[in-house]
């Protein structure tokens, strides 16, 4: 009986043992990181400049997270956080791990400088017609040009524009998603213009002026070569502010597509066909 007893314990020590040694995934990681009960391991999930803020005890106790892997190779790995409070107020934020005896959270990051976007959002949605037309009537006066827009179309593109820098990546894809023949339309143009020229021949130049006003229509800045940041993609770029910025890219080829770090790309969601949504740092 005593041995049946060691051979038990034994048994259970072991798989014990087992449990607690298997190797959790990075979404996994990201799970327990921002649980709301803590994670009393966190120290040995964290490494670089990550040194256990923000976490799960952090997070405001109303709000509801998701998580997205967006790629991992075998020493590298970014998810995607979605976290929604009771308003529906989202805010996208992207965890860089890096993989040592076990996969560890090493940077937090989301797109920087949206605060002032996000005021200026709301300036420009709560301007009435009135306000509008008062306002392109001072500009058409304004000889040192310190006005925002010029023109109703200007002040259209702006305020669509700036909603969409600071949307949600939900909300990023399905506007693509829902315009995407002018989407292919428009990198039908820009590759035919780079076809048959390399790289250098084309870095980071200015794509498919003919479509200007279609792109426009869709809160694009612009559409350029991909330049040192993305080489052989198409950049559609929505905006940002500084070296903080959102966009769309095309690359043709998946071993093109540039790596996701916490000082450059921060994130690369891809959306199908070749497209990815992106945001920089």
């Amino acid at each position: 009986m005593k041995t049946r007893l060691l051979l038990f314990l034994a048994l259970f020590s072991l798989t014990t043992c087992a449990t607690h040694s298997q190797e959790l995934e990075p979404v996994e990681v990201a799970k327990h990181i921002f649980s709301r009960t803590g994670f009393a391991d966190l120290p040995h999930y964290s490494t670089g400049e990550y040194r256990g803020h923000p976490n799960g005890q952090d997070l405001p106790p109303t709000a509801t997270t998701s998580f997205l892997l967006l790629g991992q190779t075998p020493t590298k790995a970014v998810v995607a956080m979605n976290v929604v409070d009771v308003k529906g107020i989202q805010v996208d934020t992207y965890l860089h791990f890096q993989k040592d005896s076990v996969w560890k959270l090493s940077a937090f990051r989301s797109l920087a400088m949206t605060g002032m976007l996000a005021k200026m959002s709301e300036q420009l949605e709560s301007f009435t017609p009135q306000q509008v037309d008062q306002l392109l009537k001072s500009a058409a006066k304004d000889k040192e040009k310190h006005h925002l827009f010029s023109s109703r179309a200007e002040y259209e593109f702006m305020r669509g524009n700036t909603k969409l820098t600071i949307a949600s990546d939900a909300a990023l894809v399905a506007h693509f998603t829902n315009n995407k023949a002018d989407f292919e339309r428009i990198k039908a143009a820009g590759l035919q213009e780079i076809s048959g020229k390399t790289t250098e021949d084309t870095q980071d130049q200015e794509l498919a002026k003919p479509l200007e006003a279609v792109y426009r229509k869709l809160y694009i800045s612009s559409v350029r070569s991909g330049g040192d940041e993305f080489g052989n993609g198409l950049n559609f770029l929505i905006g940002g502010m500084v070296d903080n910025a959102v966009g769309y890219l095309y690359v043709k080829d998946k071993k093109d597509l540039p790596e996701m770090s916490p000082n450059d790309i921060i994130m690369l969601r891809e959306i199908g066909d070749g497209w990815y949504l992106y945001k920089t740092t």
